[in-house]
């Protein structure tokens, strides 16, 4: 007998028929940055995050970003689910640019929250690669379980090789807020803001005073709630079209 796979839609918090805030993960697919982040957003939205395929037995990595927007897409057409609200930190950046635009198309256009994202072509070593897939599964705990640790791997490996591929090329109509972190030695933050900028007429950005990985740490979590709750206090109408 074949089992089902798990959905890709992850509930994170859920009190009845309030709007939705949509999640994408970073590289490797991981949900566990955001699950501080979900309980403060909690409490005007309910809260979903689209989990990255291949982290199951049996379950293929998507290659590429159109690729991974399509599925993010796919899941909540399946589910009836209609984001008011799009965050997506990293990579899940750009997937959440590719989806927004996608549902722009459908006459939707929710709030979108870029955190520390590129738009651009990523440029990195084999070190840089290597030590980042050492972080991310190091995120699993000190002893993960052996096939989890290959998928997660897996995974990164795969989405990395798609951002060294990726340039967004669609504008987005909606509203953006995008928030660069200051911490890290990560050089691309200023030519990705311009490339943001571009691409979207509605863009306000900001600052955030915290590393890549550490934006949603206890200690810097305030500050990114500063900045997105009030960005997304908006009512279901305001995003449709």
């Amino acid at each position: 007998m074949t089992t089902a796979q798990p959905g890709r839609l992850v509930p994170l918090l859920r009190r009845g028929s309030r709007p939705t805030f949509l999640l994408l993960p970073g590289a490797g697919g991981g949900l566990h940055p955001y699950l501080r982040l979900a309980a403060a957003l909690g409490q005007n939205h309910n809260v979903t995050a689209v989990r990255a395929a291949g982290l199951v037995p049996g379950e293929e990595p998507e290659h590429d970003l159109a690729e991974m927007a399509e599925g993010a897409l796919r899941a909540l057409e399946e589910s009836g689910t209609v984001p008011e609200a799009v965050l997506g930190w990293s990579l899940g950046g750009a997937v959440a640019w590719e989806l927004c635009v996608r549902l722009a198309d459908r006459g939707h256009r929710p709030d979108l929250v870029l955190v520390d994202g590129s738009p651009l072509p990523r440029h990195s070593t084999v070190e840089e690669d290597q030590g980042l897939r050492a972080t991310i599964i190091g995120m699993l705990g000190p002893r993960p379980d052996p096939a989890t640790a290959e998928r997660v791997g897996r995974v990164f490996d795969t989405q990395v090789a798609a951002l060294a591929a990726y340039r967004a090329d669609r504008a987005y109509p909606g509203r953006v807020l995008m928030l660069m972190c200051e911490g890290d030695d990560m050089a691309f933050r200023d030519e990705a803001a311009a490339g943001w900028r571009e691409l979207a007429p509605q863009l306000r950005g900001g600052r955030l005073a915290a590393g890549h990985f550490a934006v949603f740490d206890p200690e810097h979590l305030p500050q990114l709630l500063d900045a997105v709750v009030p960005f997304v206090g908006r009512t279901s109408e305001a995003v449709r079209q």
